[in-house]
């Protein structure tokens, strides 16, 4: 697809992001097996519950370790070469791309030429880390992430229905400035309930969780896993070499105060059972709903299945709605477009395009020569690349189209 075409789109229509997990690499991993392990501990119902909370802390360690623990703020980075995860290199690299992201969309939000949509941004998101966050504030770009209130914020759906203008001090003239919503389907590390089941911003359970599994490394050796791992290889690991008489539970017991959906394929579960989780699904099958919309997808491949079903059936409910999927290469294409059953015909208003960086080369670069230096440029669709290659460009053309 042209970047003219997807300029022309992002201009009349109401825009809205699925942000996945592969857009905070390289500083955090991506889940690789932890779903599936998660999956299938749960399937063993007649395993001894001692053996299953130390597979379960063991794999839990890994997501906790890799995914939550490095976004506090009292992370130590380590030194080392800018494309290792966890290093400050990487961090800032990541952090990077996020605030060139949100400079770009709020250039294009404020110089679009129509008067008639608002001036919003809705970034949904499945991540549960806090790089969006970082970069808002640093960008100092105006915002809604659900919370309200300054000594103790809670959280509270209604605040995503507020816009923002501003007036000028002669004629008193409104002009509505551009607003981020951000809407974490899976929950967030910051987010804790309370007795009284509210939700407030807090790092608390953070804390308690990693000092709980901090003791627990020092005093008993949890189960190594790596992409091969299995629950059954697991299972045979502990019965081989015998439980100790330490058990996980102050760390299970912590880690589950953290409200974030886990990465099971239970989590659809979750995610109805709990009241907040069910309705930000549902602001997001709403938001695909409204006439005129567009779907941009980074970073995510549908494996989730909820998620995918509620785009699959906004796609064919609403055919004013357009989804444009960014697919890292032509494998992940090939696996994005299985995942939401193109070839099947599950689409039938054909409004979901899934985007492979050689499709996107051949379309907007067709001179041989030219083709040939940019792809240097565009190997992969990380996040940076996406970025710089699709809405930078799309910046550009609003701002110059403005002042013609």
């Amino acid at each position: 697809m042209k970047i003219e075409k997807l300029k022309d789109l992002i201009q009349s229509c109401h825009i809205n992001f699925m942000l996945g997990s592969g857009i905070s690499r390289p500083y955090l991993s991506t889940l690789n097996n932890i779903e599936t392990l998660l999956t299938e501990l749960s399937q063993q119902k007649e395993l001894e519950q001692d053996i299953s909370d130390k597979i379960k802390a063991s794999i839990y360690k890994v997501y906790f370790s890799e995914v939550m623990w490095p976004n506090h703020k009292e992370y130590k980075y380590q030194d080392g070469d800018e494309n290792k995860q966890g290093t400050k290199a990487s961090y800032d690299s990541t952090l990077s791309n996020y605030k060139s992201f949100l400079i770009f969309l709020n250039e294009i939000l404020l110089f679009r030429y129509s008067g008639i949509l608002n001036k919003q941004i809705n970034l949904f998101s499945t991540n549960i880390d806090l790089f969006v966050e970082k970069a808002i504030e640093d960008t100092k770009h105006e915002f809604n992430d659900g919370f309200k209130g300054r000594l103790q914020p809670t959280y509270d759906l209604s605040n995503f229905q507020k816009s923002y203008s501003k007036t000028t001090l002669q004629y008193e003239n409104k002009s509505e400035i551009p607003v981020f919503n951000i809407l974490k389907v899976h929950g967030s590390l910051n987010w804790e309930k309370d007795n009284d089941n509210l939700i407030h911003s807090d790092l608390s359970h953070i804390l308690e969780a990693h000092k709980q599994l901090t003791k627990l490394d020092k005093e008993t050796a949890l189960h190594e896993i790596n992409k091969d791992t299995t629950v059954i290889d697991l299972i045979e690991t502990d019965r081989l070499l015998g439980l100790t008489n330490l058990t996980p539970t102050a760390f299970l017991e912590a880690y589950e105060k953290i409200l974030v959906v886990n990465p099971t394929k239970e989590k659809f579960e979750r995610s109805v059972i709990d009241d907040k989780f069910y309705e930000l699904l549902r602001l997001y099958a709403n938001s695909l709903e409204r006439e005129n919309s567009i779907l941009f997808v980074l970073g995510f491949s549908f494996a989730d299945e909820h998620i995918r079903d509620i785009t699959l059936r906004a796609a064919n409910s609403n055919p004013t709605l357009q989804i444009i999927v960014f697919a890292f290469d032509d494998d992940a294409k090939e696996d994005i477009e299985t995942e939401l059953r193109i070839n099947k015909g599950s689409s039938k208003n054909n409004n979901i395009r899934v985007i492979s960086p050689v499709e996107f080369l051949n379309a907007n670069y067709p001179d041989k020569d030219q083709n040939k230096e940019k792809s240097k440029d565009i190997k992969h669709f990380d996040f940076k690349t996406i970025v710089n290659e699709v809405y930078k460009p799309i910046a550009n053309l609003v701002r110059i189209k403005m002042y013609q």
